[in-house]
C-alpha cells in the first residue's frame, strides 16, 4: 500500500492494483503530489553495492518488508569506484543489477530515488586508477601536505575539488549511469552526499585552487591585497580565515554541486528534481566545511530538495536551529521553491546514546521546522551486529528506529498537525542579530515583531494565538 497524506485524513492508500505512473509526480510548494495528493516520503536508504547482482537481489526480497514498515521510497546510493573502475568516468561494469533494483521498486508503487557518492571524505571512495591519471589531484593543506581522511577515520586519498579532471571525470559518470538507466522512473537525484570541503583540516591550497581562485578574483574584479594567496607554505591563518577567500571557497563548492545536478538533467531533462545535503555541523569550523554558508546556499542554484544534516545538534545534544534559519533565510530571499528536509532523519549510530524523549524532539522539530516532505533513513538494512543498520537480523527495529515504527500513526497525526497550523506558528530568523528576517508562512516580514505574540505583516498587525 502507498502511504499518503492529506489535511482531511491521516492517511490514505491506494489500492495495490494501481499502478504507478510518473508522469503524475510533481514537488512543489515543498511537498511531494502523486496524482495531485500529497505523499509524505519515508525514505530507506540501504548502502549496498548496487552493482552486484547478489546484493540487489537480496534487497528486492525485503523490498515487501519495507513497505509494510510504511517505507515508499528507496534511495540507491551509487559509489563511483563500484561503476567505474578505472576512474575515467565511463560505466566499467553491467548496470542490469541497478536496472532491476529500479524497476522492482517501482512496481510495488514505491519511489526510486539514485544519488551518487563521488568524494572521498566521510566514507566516499574514489576509483584507484584515477590517481594514475591524475596524480596531481590530491587536496593540498593549509602546510601544503596532501590530505587523507583523518576526520571520519576512513584514510582515503582527499581529492580537490579544484582539479578539472576530477570534475570532468565525476560528471562523466553521473551522466554514464543516468543514461543507463529508465530516468523517468526516478522520483529526484542527489549529488553528492554531503559537498563540503573538510571540518579538521584547511583545504585546499593546490595549484588548482589557486588558479581557480586568480580568474575568480579577476572576473570580479578584486584586487586588494589582503586577499591574494600567499605563495609558498604554510598558508597564514590570516589568509585562512580571509572572508574574500571563504565567499570563493563557498561559491566555488556550490558550482560544483551545480555542476552534478547540470549532468543528471543532461540526460534526465532540465526538469529532473534534485536533492542536495546541506552539512551545517559545529559552527567553530563551519567555514572550513563550505566557506561560508548563507554564500553557498545563494549560489545553490540547481536545488529542488535541500536535505539537512545535523538538524540535531551532536555535540550540544539540542535542535541546530541555526542550521534552519539559513536555508530558510536563503529560501525566503530568493523565493525557490526548496522542499526542505533532512538528510539522514536517522542513522543506526549517532542516535542511540539519546533518550526517547531526544529522539521524538528531533522528530517533532523536523516536522515543524522544515515542509514535511520527507522522512530518511540510513542504513535500512537488517543486521544485527552492523551499528549502522537500523535493525536486527529478524527485521526488528533497533532503539533508535523503534521510535518511529512503533508510533506510526502517532507520527502521521503530528504531520497533520504542524500542517493544520497558522502560518505564524513557523517563525525563521537569519542569525545575525543586527539584520533579522522574521518570516510566516514563507512571507518575509519587512518589521521586527513589536511584542510577544504580536507581528508586522505587509504593515498589519497581526495576532497570534
Amino acid at each position: 500500500m502507498l502511504f499518503s497524506i492529506s489535511l482531511s485524513a491521516i492517511a490514505q492508500f491506494r489500492d495495490n492494483d494501481t499502478p504507478m505512473d510518473y508522469t503524475k509526480w510533481s514537488i512543489h510548494d515543498g511537498k511531494f503530489y502523486d496524482d495531485g495528493k500529497w505523499v509524505f516520503l519515508k525514505a530507506a536508504k540501504p548502502l549496498i553495492n548496487y552493482a552486484d547482482a547478489n546484493s540487489v537481489n537480496a534487497l528486492i526480497k525485503k523490498l515487501d518488508i519495507l513497505k509494510e514498515k510504511h517505507f515508499n521510497a528507496v534511495e540507491m546510493n551509487c559509489y563511483w569506484h563500484h561503476f567505474d573502475t578505472n576512474g575515467d568516468g565511463l560505466i566499467d561494469v553491467s548496470l542490469t543489477p541497478l536496472k532491476t533494483i529500479i524497476n522492482a521498486v517501482y512496481k510495488r508503487g514505491m519511489y526510486p530515488c539514485l544519488s551518487v557518492e563521488t568524494y572521498a571524505v566521510g566514507g566516499g571512495n574514489i576509483p584507484e586508477q584515477f590517481w594514475k591519471r591524475y596524480p596531481d589531484a590530491y587536496a593540498i593543506d593549509s602546510k601544503g601536505n596532501k590530505v587523507n581522511d583523518t576526520e571520519y577515520g576512513f584514510g582515503t586519498k582527499v581529492v580537490s575539488i579544484y582539479h578539472e579532471g576530477y570534475r570532468n571525470a565525476v560528471h562523466r559518470y553521473i551522466r554514464s549511469l543516468a543514461r543507463g538507466v529508465d530516468t523517468k522512473k526516478i522520483l529526484y537525484f542527489e549529488t553528492t552526499v554531503e559537498p563540503q570541503y573538510m571540518g579538521n583540516t584547511a583545504i585546499c591550497y593546490s595549484q588548482n585552487a589557486r588558479r581557480e581562485y586568480n580568474k575568480w578574483r579577476e572576473d570580479n574584479g578584486i584586487t586588494d591585497p589582503q586577499s591574494e594567496m600567499p605563495e609558498g607554505f604554510p598558508m597564514p591563518q590570516s589568509f585562512v580565515k580571509n572572508e574574500t577567500w571563504n565567499k570563493f571557497r563557498a561559491q566555488f563548492l556550490a558550482r560544483w554541486v551545480n555542476e552534478d545536478a547540470e549532468a543528471y538533467r543532461q540526460v534526465a531533462g532540465e526538469n529532473a528534481y534534485v536533492a542536495v545535503d546541506y552539512l551545517d555541523a559545529n559552527e567553530s569550523v563551519q567555514y572550513l566545511r563550505d566557506g561560508n554558508p548563507i554564500e553557498f546556499l545563494r549560489a545553490l542554484t540547481c536545488a529542488s530538495i535541500i536535505q539537512i544534516n545535523w538538524t540535531w545538534n551532536l555535540e550540544t545534544r539540542s535542535i541546530n536551529q541555526k542550521a534552519y534559519n539559513r536555508v530558510w533565510q536563503v529560501k525566503n530571499e530568493t523565493g525557490r521553491d526548496w522542499a526542505i528536509s533532512e538528510h539522514m532523519t536517522f542513522n543506526g549510530n549517532d542516535f542511540t546514546n539519546l533518550t526517547d524523549a531526544q529522539r521524538e524532539l528531533i522528530l517533532e522539530n523536523t516536522l515543524k521546522q522544515g515542509t514535511r516532505f520527507s522522512w530518511e533513513f540510513t542504513n535500512v538494512n537488517n543486521s544485527t551486529s552492523d551499528g549502522f543498520s537500523l535493525y536486527n537480523d529478524d527485521f526488528s527495529p533497533k532503539t533508535t528506529i523503534a521510535t518511529v515504527d512503533n508510533r506510526w500513526d502517532y507520527w502521521m497525526e503530528r504531520l497533520v498537525f504542524w500542517e493544520k497550523q497558522s502560518p505564524m506558528d513557523h517563525i525563521h530568523a537569519s542569525t545575525a542579530p543586527d539584520s533579522l528576517i522574521y518570516t510566516l508562512g514563507g512571507q518575509i516580514v519587512t518589521d521586527r515583531p513589536q511584542t510577544r505574540g504580536v507581528y508586522i505583516v505587509k504593515g498589519k498587525k497581526t495576532l497570534t494565538k
